[in-house]
C-alpha cells in the first residue's frame, strides 16, 4: 500500500477481509453491519465512522493500529480441517461445490445467530439479576 497517496478505506478493508477468508456476509454480519454498507465501504461509496472500522478490526483480530499500518499483514497459514474439507470437494463439479458453499454460509449464519442469541441472553440475565 503507498502511503504517499490517501489511504484507501475501502481497499484496505477488502484486503483484510479477504486474507482473512470472510466473505461480505461473515464480515458484515460479524460487525453487526449489513452486507450493503460493507460493500459500499469496500467501493469507497461511504465513508466509515471510527466506531465502524473498530467493530470490523475486532473481527478480523487486528488493532486499529495495524488496520491503519502500510505493511501488509501476513496471511493466516491453513489450518489441517479447513485442508480435509478442500479435499473433499476438489473432485466435485462447480454446481455441486456452489451447492455445498451455500450449505455451509447458511450453516454459518445460523452458528453465528446462535452465539449472539446466547450472548443476548446471557446480557439480559446480567442486567436482570443486577436489578435491585
Amino acid at each position: 500500500m503507498d502511503m504517499k497517496t490517501n489511504f484507501n478505506i475501502g481497499s484496505r478493508i477488502h484486503e483484510l477481509r479477504v486474507n482473512s477468508g470472510l466473505s461480505q456476509e461473515k464480515l458484515a454480519l460479524r460487525a453487526n453491519i449489513t452486507t450493503t454498507y460493507l460493500g459500499l465501504l469496500e467501493r469507497n461509496q461511504k465513508n466509515p465512522t471510527v466506531k465502524v472500522i473498530e467493530q470490523i478490526c475486532s473481527q478480523l483480530n487486528i488493532s486499529l493500529s495495524d488496520f491503519f499500518s502500510p505493511s501488509p499483514l501476513p496471511k493466516k497459514p491453513v489450518d489441517a480441517v479447513s485442508l480435509q474439507i478442500l479435499a473433499q470437494i476438489s473432485d466435485r463439479s462447480a454446481e455441486e461445490k456452489l451447492l455445498i458453499l451455500q450449505t455451509i454460509k447458511d450453516i454459518s449464519k445460523l452458528c453465528d445467530l446462535s452465539k449472539k442469541n446466547t450472548l443476548g441472553a446471557i446480557q439480559k440475565n446480567t442486567e436482570k439479576d443486577s436489578i435491585p
